[in-house]
């Protein structure tokens, strides 16, 4: 979906924690969507991890949890937004253009 989108690029995907922090670290995106619930190290702690290292990223936290669960510790780790994952494809374009504002 988004790499159709005529102002995105999709840089990588990553399967775990881990994997996404080294991803960050190699391509510097201006945008992270992470999911909540990653193998090796959830999407709160690699949040906070990419924050630490590169303090720009915006990072839109994807869960298929309540929202109101997830929010405070997502925004405590550094994300800017947190979204249901049952959330339109458009609710997720808009999220990813408004990030940077």
């Amino acid at each position: 979906m988004l790499a159709k989108q005529p102002n995105m690029q999709v840089v990588a995907e990553a399967g775990d924690g881990l994997y996404a922090i080294q991803a960050v670290k190699t391509h510097s995106p201006d945008v992270v969507l992470m999911d909540v619930t990653l193998p090796m190290l959830d999407g709160i702690e690699t949040t906070r991890r990419i924050k630490f290292i590169l303090p720009n990223v915006r990072v839109i936290i994807l869960t298929m949890h309540e929202v109101e669960s997830i929010s405070g510790a997502a925004h405590g780790a550094g994300a800017c937004r947190c979204l249901p994952k049952g959330c339109s494809p458009k609710e997720i374009t808009e999220a990813i253009m408004t990030a940077g504002i």
